[in-house]
């Protein structure tokens, strides 16, 4: 996902719900620390925590206020899947790296008549 960008309000004001909206998912979906990401984007750590907040409230209600029986695609859960999935992906790629590494070490040695 692409980083927000936003020039930043007046002493005071607000940031606009599309940018609070896009930091979040922006959050959730890099696997970051909120700290990492509220320095990158220029916002506080608590605006930030506060936002999803925010965010995960307003689909709670609007879940309930549904009341449908057909699963809705929550974009808070699909981000958090997706960050999940993203720290996933780079620990299996780091063992698959390791392994390979190993690999041609054991060949090379073998060929070379190493262990006996």
């Amino acid at each position: 996902m692409e980083k927000p960008t936003s020039t930043r309000p007046k002493k005071g004001g607000s940031y606009p719900p599309e940018f609070r909206i896009e930091a979040v998912r922006y959050w959730l979906s890099s696997g970051k620390k909120s700290k990492e990401v509220a320095a990158e984007l220029g916002v506080s750590d608590w605006s930030l925590n506060h936002w999803r907040q925010e965010q995960e409230n307003r689909h709670t209600l609007m879940d309930v206020a549904t009341d449908s029986t057909s699963p809705q695609a929550n974009p808070l859960e699909m981000a958090k899947e997706n960050g999940h999935l993203r720290r996933e992906l780079e620990a299996m790629t780091r063992q698959r790296d390791i392994l390979k590494k190993a690999i041609s070490i054991f060949s090379a040695e073998n060929l070379s008549g190493g262990l006996k």
